[in-house]
């Protein structure tokens, strides 16, 4: 399992959550869906972070999925000790938008953090110096209904340079908002032709209780559909000893941001 995760970049535990935590979790998953809808508009895919609404959820299933002693030992023996899965002051809750379908676009985190004008040199060695470091970039969605809606190349975390056909699209407004003169199932099949010609993209399926963890600097999607309900908690696995790296890398992105908003002031 671990050759698997550090050469096609995912992995799924599958069925880990038990029953009974799962039941749970929907119970509260569905509380927080209808807030997020609620707080955010009929079309927000996300709530986050969930111990920000403590007075509207009981947070206590979540808390017991954080101490969950399966999934502890499961990411322990995956990557050894300091490891942790859960993180309320981080985790989220995917759900589907109500209105329309919606795409988020085909990216990599920490690349697509940083505006293609500001990629210099300098936000290249600083992301090089942590692309293949295990005790960052480790994302994870855990469903609690069946969900069909990510896409992932695997493979594509191994290297930070990018192949022939293989372009970020979350800038494209096609994605959040389908074109006026198209009606919501042909803007599906559209996002659905977009998601396939990616290459060597595929679809991830997880069953309810399934916990995938995934390299996030591979490319990766979402497709969200109004008629599929989704409630799956995303969070990160992150190690004691990450932050100085997350930090580093941070301040890089901010310099290259600054930058470039001095350039274009100049230009000016």
């Amino acid at each position: 399992m671990l050759d698997e995760y550090l050469t096609r970049g995912h992995l799924v535990f599958r069925g880990i959550v038990p029953p009974s935590l799962l039941a749970d979790l929907r119970r509260q998953a569905d509380i927080a869906r209808d807030l997020a809808h609620e707080l955010n508009g009929p079309q927000t895919q996300r709530i986050q972070p969930l111990d920000q609404y403590g007075d509207k959820i009981d947070l206590q299933p979540f808390r017991d999925y954080v101490e969950l002693p399966a999934l502890k030992d499961a990411v322990a023996k995956l990557l050894g000790p300091g490891y942790t899965h859960g993180h309320l002051h981080i985790m989220g809750l995917l759900v589907q938008p109500l209105d329309h379908p919606w795409h988020c676009g085909w990216h990599r985190d920490g690349v697509a953090e940083v505006p293609l004008a500001a990629r210099s040199d300098a936000v290249r060695t600083a992301l090089d110096e942590v692309w293949h470091d295990l005790r960052v970039f480790n994302q994870v969605n855990c469903a609690l209904y069946a969900d069909a809606c990510t896409w992932y190349v695997p493979g594509s975390h191994l290297r930070s340079f990018d192949l022939p056909g293989e372009q970020q699209s979350t800038d494209d407004p096609r994605m959040r908002e389908p074109a006026p003169d198209i009606t919501h199932v042909e803007a599906e099949r559209f996002y659905l032709e977009h998601c396939r010609a990616m290459p060597g993209a595929v679809q991830i399926y997880l069953n309810a209780g399934d916990f995938m963890i995934y390299r996030n600097l591979a490319w990766h999607t979402g497709l969200y559909l109004p008629y599929q309900p989704r409630a799956t908690i995303h969070d990160i696995v992150s190690h004691a000893d990450g932050g100085p790296l997350t930090e580093r890398w941070r301040y890089a992105q901010q310099q290259a941001r600054a930058a470039l908003a001095a350039s274009k002031e100049t230009a000016r």
